[in-house]
Order: C-alpha cells, then sequence, then structure tokens
C-alpha cells in the first residue's frame, strides 16, 4: 500500500483531505446552527432580526455543505482514477518482463483477477482509507475543539466516543476481516479463472459431456465465494450496528452536560439542542471508517497479491550496460542446450545453427524436438542451459531486451488477437501503416472476403472470436509482415490452412527479402529454396 500512496500528489491529496474535512465541519455547524435556531425562535423574540444571523448561517452553512462536499468528490475520484491508471501501468511495467517463461502455471483468469479485479481494489487505499483518515483527524480534532467551548465534560466524552468509532471498532473489525478478506479474494481468484476457462473451452466442453463437468467446478467455485462474501456481510453488518449506536451515547451525553449547565444558568439555553445536534454531526467525520476498516484486510490481500506477482524474479534480465544494437541480422545458435525448469531430459543439446540474412530456413521434426523452443531462445524469452545465441554476431544477452525483440516478429501457431478492430490489431506491428497497406497486406494473404464481411474499422469480437482459425493464424502473419523486422520466427504459419492458402502464405514469405526461420510439420509443401534443418530432440 506504500507504493499507492506513494503516487498520490501531495498536492491534489491534501485538498482532498482539507474539502472533506471542511465539509464534515460545515455539516456540523448546519445542524449546531439549526437546533440554536429552532431553540431561540421557540422563545419568541420580540423582533426576527435577533434570528436572522442565525438564519443567514443556515443558509450559508447548508450551500455551502453541498458544495464542498460535490467539490471533495470531484477531487478524491480524480485523484483515486489517476492513482489506479499510474498504478495499472506500473505493475503491467512489471509483468512484461515476466513473459511468457515467469509466468508459466499461472492461469489467465488469475492474471486476468490481478491486473484488473485487485488494482481496482486497491483504489480503496486513498478513497477508503487514507483520506477518511486525515479527514477523521481534522474534522473529529477542530469538532471536539469547538464543543469544548460549549461544555468540557461534552467534549471529552466526544472524544472519547470518537476514538472507540473510529479506531477501536475498526481495527477489531479489520482484525476480524483478514482471514474473511483473504478467504473472499482466493475464492473470486477461482471463480474468475473458472469463469475465463470455461469460455474459452466452451466448444471442448459442450462436445465432451455437454459442459456438466464444467458448471459443476463452477458452482462449487460459486458456493465458496458466496460462503466467503456472507462472512464479510456479517462483518460490515457489525460494524454498521456500531456506527449507528454509538453516536446515540455523544447525543445523551450533550443533554445531560449542556442540560446541567442550563438549569444552573451558566449556559443560555440556545447552546442545549446546538451542542447536542453538533455532536451528532461530529460523528460524520468518522462515519466512514467503520466499513472503511473493515475493507482493510481485503485491500491488504489486494496489495500483498499484486505485489507478489510483479516481484517476481524475471527469467530472464537485461544486461546493465548493453551492447550497441548490431548492425546486421543474422541469427546463429552456437552448441546451444537448454532444459525447461524441472524437465527430466534436455530438450536442445549441442545444437548450431545459422540463419543469414534473407535466408529462407525450415525447422522440421517431431513433436517435442524442440522446434518451437528454438524460436523461444531466438526471442529470448529463455536464456540457452548451455551455449550461446548471437544476433548480428553479438550475444543476445548483452543486448537491450528492446534491441532482441525488435530484430525479430514472431507468429505463434495461435495468434493473440485482442478484442478490436482488424486495423487495431495490425497496427500494432506499425502504428503508421495506411489503411491502403492494411488492405494490401490482408489481401496478400487470401483475406479478402474478411476484409469484405467485417471491414478495417469493423469488431472482430474478443479474442478475434468472429474469424475462425485460420484466418486468426493469417491476420497474426499479416501482422508480422507488416512490422520492420529483419527476421521472422514463424511457428506453423500454415497449420489451419487448407493447401491452396498454406501454399500462398509459403511463397509469399519466399518472395519476402528477410529472414525466415520456419516451424512446420508440413515438410513436403517447401519449395526447393527453404533449407531444411531436421531436428530429432536431444538424447535422453
Amino acid at each position: 500500500m506504500r507504493t499507492v500512496l506513494a503516487l498520490v500528489p501531495r498536492g491534489r491529496g491534501l485538498l482532498a483531505v482539507l474539502l472533506g474535512a471542511a465539509a464534515v465541519l460545515t455539516g456540523t455547524l448546519l445542524l449546531a446552527t439549526s437546533g440554536a435556531l429552532i431553540t431561540a425562535a421557540s422563545r419568541q423574540p420580540e423582533s426576527l432580526l435577533v434570528l436572522l444571523p442565525m438564519i443567514t448561517a443556515v443558509r450559508l452553512f447548508a450551500v455551502s455543505r453541498a458544495t464542498l462536499r460535490y467539490a471533495e468528490r470531484v477531487v478524491a475520484h480524480d485523484l483515486t482514477l489517476r492513482v489506479v491508471a499510474r498504478l495499472r501501468v506500473l505493475v503491467l511495467e512489471r509483468l512484461v518482463p515476466l513473459a511468457p517463461a515467469a509466468l508459466l502455471g499461472t492461469r489467465g483468469g488469475e492474471l486476468l483477477a490481478r491486473v484488473r479485479s485487485d488494482v481496482d481494489e486497491l483504489q480503496g487505499v486513498v478513497l477508503r482509507l487514507a483520506a477518511p483518515v486525515a479527514v477523521a483527524a481534522v474534522a473529529g480534532g477542530v469538532a471536539v475543539g469547538l464543543t469544548a467551548t460549549v461544555s468540557p465534560p461534552s467534549a471529552l466524552v466526544l472524544a472519547v466516543l470518537l476514538t472507540v468509532l473510529g479506531v477501536a471498532v475498526p481495527v477489531l473489525a479489520a482484525r476480524a476481516g483478514r482471514g474473511a478478506a483473504v478467504t473472499t479474494a482466493r475464492a473470486e481468484a477461482a471463480t474468475g479463472a473458472e469463469v475465463l476457462d470455461l469460455v474459452r473451452g466452451l466448444a471442448d466442453h459442450l462436445a465432451s459431456d455437454g459442459g456438466r463437468t464444467a458448471l459443476a467446478t463452477l458452482d462449487r467455485a460459486l458456493a465458496a465465494q458466496q460462503a466467503a462474501e456472507t462472512r464479510t456481510a456479517r462483518l460490515t453488518a457489525a460494524t454498521t450496528l456500531a456506527r449507528e449506536g454509538v453516536p446515540v451515547l455523544g447525543v445523551v451525553a450533550a443533554l445531560w452536560f449542556v442540560g446541567q449547565d442550563v438549569t444552573t444558568g451558566r449556559t443560555d439555553p440556545v447552546l442545549l439542542a446546538a451542542a447536542a445536534l453538533g455532536v451528532l454531526g461530529a460523528f460524520e467525520a468518522v462515519a466512514s471508517l467503520g466499513p472503511a476498516w473493515a475493507s482493510a484486510g481485503r485491500i491488504r490481500a489486494a496489495a500483498a497479491r499484486v505485489t507478489a506477482l510483479s516481484a517476481q524474479t524475471p527469467v530472464v534480465t537485461a544486461p546493465e550496460q548493453p551492447a550497441p544494437r548490431p548492425a546486421g541480422c543474422g541469427l546463429v545458435l552456437d552448441q546451444v542446450g537448454f532444459s525447461y525448469p524441472e524437465a527430466s531430459s534436455p530438450v536442445l543439446a549441442g545444437m548450431d545453427l545459422e540463419v543469414a540474412p534473407g535466408e529462407k530456413v525450415a525447422l522440421v521434426g517431431p513433436s517435442g524436438s524442440g522446434k518451437s523452443t528454438v524460436l523461444a531462445l531466438a526471442l529470448r524469452f529463455w536464456d540457452p542451459t548451455s551455449g550461446r545465441v548471437l544476433l548480428g554476431g553479438v550475444p543476445a544477452d548483452r543486448l537491450a531486451l528492446d534491441d532482441v525483440r525488435a530484430a525479430a516478429a514472431w507468429a505463434p501457431q495461435a495468434p493473440q488477437l485482442l478484442g478490436g478492430t482488424l486495423a487495431g490489431n495490425l497496427r500494432l506491428a506499425r502504428p503508421d501503416a495506411t489503411p491502403a497497406q492494411l488492405e494490401a497486406a490482408l489481401h496478400e494473404l487470401g483475406l479478402g472476403e474478411v476484409l469484405q464481411r467485417v471491414g478495417l474499422d469493423g469488431w472482430i469480437g474478443e479474442a478475434g472470436e468472429r474469424l475462425s482459425a485460420g484466418e486468426r493464424a493469417r491476420v497474426g502473419l499479416a501482422r508480422v509482415l507488416l512490422g520492420p523486422a529483419p527476421v521472422l520466427l514463424l511457428d506453423e504459419p500454415t497449420a489451419h490452412l487448407d493447401r491452396a492458402g498454406a501454399d500462398r502464405v509459403l511463397q509469399l514469405l519466399l518472395t519476402d527479402p528477410r529472414a525466415v526461420l520456419l516451424v512446420t510439420h508440413d515438410e513436403q509443401r517447401l519449395d526447393p529454396a527453404w533449407r531444411v534443418v531436421r531436428l530429432a530432440g536431444a538424447p535422453g
């Protein structure tokens, strides 16, 4: 949570606190002045001029309270949204170096929950924790001071009750809610992961058992989430009861002490209702602390999960003083060996491979022989356990990660498309591409029918669901071909295509002047211009 607070601009934060305290105090003065006005009017003064100052004050405080509360909400929410936006960027910046190797085994739904739900939860650090505590301290202190000018014993009771409602009750609620918050957060993450898995694999679930198994798993996750949220709701109800009951004690104390002073003649009767209503209004300063501290455990749990995720150590790291980006673009694997963590045998052992500028090389071999691993090493998703990977004659681990990834464009077998437009997905590789260039790239890959059906600016669905697997593969390939990278790394780009489509893609790659490293199972379709490298897998 310290990271979140460090993102808060001091000026805006101070303004939000001052506006919040002023709104609370204005409301307190409005109640107190109203009570004094009613009492004074009941005494039937000879002239209304006696009541005019109090009437004016009531109007002023009424208008001021609404204005100050509106201004406080605008400033506080603007501040919170700015902090959350900066925090989300910070989390994503820390996640990028972890992908993909350090995130293996992490479910997509869990990652989505961290980036979306947990970061959204952290907006409560400012809006529901820091700002209310500061407002309570400022407004509560001023209210106690004003009450002391009328009745010191009432002020003492008010200070004690404000402490009970603002400190004791929230601390007890926070301790009781810590376990419930962790359980609820875990249940929410599990439910999100199950929903995402169900949606992504809907076709497979329907084809197997009609989705009964997946729905049963989701029902169990929902039941666990409901139980956790019920426990949290009970805690919230208890804190709400305390929030409503404690102010009553303050009002009774004010009536008792000020009433005694009025009876003995030490205090003007006008101040009796003013003191009672003013004490009641003062509790607005700490009214939000009970629910706020009840949610503190959930906010702390979200902060811990976000911190734990972003604090993971990347599998590959950039050198402190990277070498200059090489002028050449040749790719070389020199006696490369590689083993995945916890694997019983290496995937690659003593592999030598050179892809010269403009050369077309095809990697073939059985599944598990390390073809896709070669592409991952070239992109420096992993570092080899032995040997070296060189780009332009420079070891890849001596270059900046941005330079390594800029040297090669990668098209996986199942490319990730964003829920947006064709143009938006293609411009990820080339932001300055014109509509004509985008259309030309699509036509080259036989996607003219898709262009007519969807359009450059038409929505392609979440993850490109409006497109077939073959169309998504070709859109991903078009994105790679549009980019400026001098080396193309392609993983089974023809896997989802018919013979005519596959031949078209392979011919287009042959005419591209850049170096191409192609992973394929279909060696028979390769033109003689391709240099074929066969992988049999590393010895066990």
